[in-house]
């Protein structure tokens, strides 16, 4: 007799409930779900499991419409119950220490604080990868989530941070505090920061896409030295800030700028990029710098600033020290005002021509200056546009092209797409035309692979070696005329 045997057990679903301690969340392993009923809850949390892309640990909200909260009230998080028992167990109300493949959604995150005053909702670190955080809001913490060590990755989506932030603390306090690694951050609502910025990131490299920031106390955010670094170097890090909308303060404390690199170490043979491309700045009326390289010291910075409206100030960038810093960009809308510097093919009117500001609508009404006035060759064009405003949030929708400037189309009707609806499947079209074959897909499945088989049950997929190009609708592929059929598909 043959007897196969299992080398691990089924996979498990753990049903959390008020009353319940942070073991039952603790002791998840690698393919489990976690399933949290609403109620309050007020015990840490320590995760240090490492799971896989393919068998990752889901923690999830039983109801997401009443999703339970982590509220420690007055009690500082250090003094609250948890396996944890390190100095630095008050960093975070959750703790992620070199876990890998955890998927955490629709948890409220309330009054994490520490004496320290550096308390967060989330805490990541130690190397923690694959962490996937959706559906969240992070509110009256220190600062709203922290972490990232240099081989860190996490993705944000869907989530809302507000009123995070001590003014009472010495060190900074922000809505975001990315330490280093990889951040990604997606279809958020940033707003209202108590002392500080909204999003201060020290990621080795980031993206922020598709967000609405607004009203910080000091600045929008910036991106800094990442902590990580040491030795001679050479260093990089890299952001890329592409089709977000920035709502300033009417009086924030630092008035000179909205989002900024700054090399605030003072590490040598540093060298910082930004790519900002189709955002709406909604500025106070003020000098602010939308971009600001604040490189006095001599660190080589570079920014590309394309198809951005920037309104409500005369300055769309600055630059301290021009020896070791450029910015390029091209078709931004400026007021007439407003000096444009080294940015070309500006277009200026005496209003970007917004649907609503007043009921913050910043989509483009018809005869805006802005419609079909972008430049679509610049590289990284966006699929994407946050919906709607500061009421109907942390949802997107496709894009329909990358015509107008700006954060949004003014020909988008699709319908928006929240945190758990299915995400949209983009269509394969071909096109023939004089003995040439096109292949088509939409701006929003850009990331996807395009794979070809010569063969058809079974298949035989490989990826496609045909060179891509964009344009303002779609990305393109001719492929070579042969004499075999071949099917193609999208991968994501």
């Amino acid at each position: 007799m043959l007897v196969l045997v299992s080398p691990g057990g089924s996979a498990a679903t753990i049903n959390v409930v008020p009353g319940d301690t942070y073991s039952k969340i603790e002791s998840a392993l690698p393919g489990d779900q976690v399933v949290i009923a609403p109620g309050t809850y007020s015990f840490r949390i320590y995760l240090n499991r490492q799971a896989t892309p393919t068998n990752p640990i889901i923690i999830r909200a039983l109801d997401p419409a009443d999703p339970p909260v982590w509220d420690f009230g007055t009690n500082l998080v250090e003094n609250a119950p948890g396996s944890y028992t390190a100095p630095d167990r008050g960093r975070g109300g959750w703790q992620f220490s070199g876990a890998k493949n955890y998927s955490l959604s629709g948890i409220v995150f309330r009054n994490c604080r520490n004496g320290s005053m550096n308390c967060a909702g989330i805490r990541y670190y130690n190397g923690t990868t694959n962490l996937y955080v959706k559906d969240c809001v992070f509110t009256q913490n220190d600062n709203g989530i922290t972490g990232g060590t240099q081989e860190s990755a996490a993705t944000v989506e869907n989530c809302e941070f507000g009123t995070n932030g001590n003014v009472l603390a010495s060190a900074a306090t922000h809505n975001l505090y990315i330490y280093g690694g990889i951040f990604n951050m997606r279809y958020c609502y940033v707003h209202d920061s108590v002392q500080a910025e909204n999003f201060h990131i020290r990621a080795r490299n980031a993206a922020l896409e598709y967000n609405w920031f607004a009203r910080a106390k000091s600045y929008e955010g910036d991106l800094m030295t990442d902590d990580d670094f040491s030795g001679t170097g050479p260093f990089a890090q890299a952001i890329t800030v592409r089709g977000n909308v920035f709502v300033q303060a009417a009086a924030p404390d630092n008035h000179s700028q909205v989002f900024v690199l700054y090399n605030d170490t003072g590490l040598t043979n540093l060298t910082m990029s930004a790519r900002v491309l189709y955002n709406t700045f909604v500025g106070n009326g003020g000098t602010a710098a939308f971009v600001h390289l604040s490189n006095a010291d001599g660190t080589q910075m570079t920014a590309e600033e394309s198809d951005n409206i920037i309104s409500g100030t005369t300055r769309p960038y600055l630059i301290e020290d021009t020896a070791a810093g450029a910015i390029t960009g091209l078709n931004n809308w400026l007021q007439t005002n407003a000096t444009a510097g080294t940015l070309t093919g500006s277009v200026r009117s005496p209003t970007p021509g917004f649907r609503n500001a007043g009921l913050q609508d910043y989509t483009l009404a018809p005869g805006s200056a802005c419609i079909g006035a972008a430049n679509f060759s610049v590289y990284g064009l966006p699929g994407n546009e946050y919906y709607l405003n500061e009421e109907t949030n942390r949802m997107w929708r496709i894009r329909t092209a990358a015509r107008d400037i700006g954060a949004f189309e003014s020909t988008s009707t699709n319908a928006p797409v929240g945190p758990y609806d299915p995400i949209p499947r983009p269509s394969l079209s071909v096109r023939t035309a004089g003995g040439t074959v096109t292949l088509g897909w939409p701006l929003f499945a850009s990331d996807f692979q395009l794979q070809q088989s010569t063969t058809a049950l079974p298949f035989n997929w490989v990826t496609s070696g045909f060179p891509l190009s964009t344009n303002a609708a779609q990305v393109t592929a001719t492929p070579a005329v042969v004499g075999n059929a071949q099917l193609f598909r999208l991968r994501k």
